[in-house]
């Protein structure tokens, strides 16, 4: 069981966190400067769309890493002494532990937003808190769910983390949960929704075409084009701003092309 969470949580990492880190690396020097410079509603500002653009990313990846875990960690890990059993049980924690990359990609955006400005004492604490919520969680969950719950717990503590970090700003008025942003993160929601059905029908109808890694290469490739076909189409019927910014793109290389 933990070595099925530790492919898993590689897996999760590389996947998750490549995106996530080059955002947060990306923002946080430009947050030191604003804090520098006193301007605190650009400050602000920036906070708020790096969390909505990160969101309109992360929701539909952690869907779709859902979708695919099995394919994925079959085509990644499996083979020789990693058997049907070790795809399963890994597949397994990589879905539950998607459960948490919103909270992850939050965490690490705002926890920024309190460096930047010199206050560490509350991500110190935030992580802390977490950390026990994570224990407690893998205490009550391990033996009734096994890999499951070890993922599951992980996946609360990382959302946990996140609230922990967005409630002391929600209460200054300075978070980000404003009405606009929750419509947008609904529309999201449903976009998400709609995504995952089409990738899943895609991925259900491609298993098994193919044998081995070309099948399981197929069934990842087929299933990530149907999801990114339902997925911006809806984005812009939901007059979601990455959805017109990435039509209005495709627009202009269409045109030059």
């Amino acid at each position: 069981g933990g070595a099925a969470l530790e492919y898993a949580s590689n897996l999760y990492l590389v996947i998750a966190g490549t995106f996530i880190l080059s955002v947060t690396n990306v923002i946080f020097p430009k947050l030191s400067r604003l804090t520098a410079g006193g301007k605190e509603g650009e400050f602000q500002d920036t906070i708020r769309q790096t969390t909505h653009t990160c969101l309109f990313f992360v929701l539909p990846m952690s869907v779709g890493l859902m979708v695919v875990a099995r394919p994925l960690v079959s085509l990644i890990y499996g083979g020789g002494e990693f058997d049907a059993f070790s795809v399963d049980i890994t597949a397994t924690g990589l879905t539950w532990m998607s459960l948490g990359m919103a909270g992850y990609a939050l965490q690490n955006v705002l926890s920024r937003a309190y460096f930047a400005r010199q206050k560490g004492k509350v991500p110190l604490a935030a992580g802390a808190a977490s950390i026990l919520v994570n224990v407690l969680l893998c205490m009550a969950l391990a033996q009734r769910m096994g890999v499951a719950g070890l993922a599951l717990s992980s996946a609360v503590s990382s959302t946990v983390y996140a609230l922990l970090l967005d409630i002391p700003l929600e209460l200054r008025g300075e978070g980000v949960l404003s009405r606009s942003f929750l419509l947008d993160l609904g529309k999201m929601t449903l976009a998400t929704a709609l995504m995952a059905v089409g990738a899943w029908a895609v991925a259900g109808l491609t298993e098994g075409l193919l044998p081995g890694k070309a099948g399981e290469l197929l069934t990842l490739g087929a299933s990530a084009a149907a999801g990114v076909a339902v997925y911006f189409p809806a984005a812009v019927l939901l007059r979601l701003d990455e959805g017109q910014l990435a039509l209005k793109m495709v627009k202009r290389v269409w045109k030059r092309g």
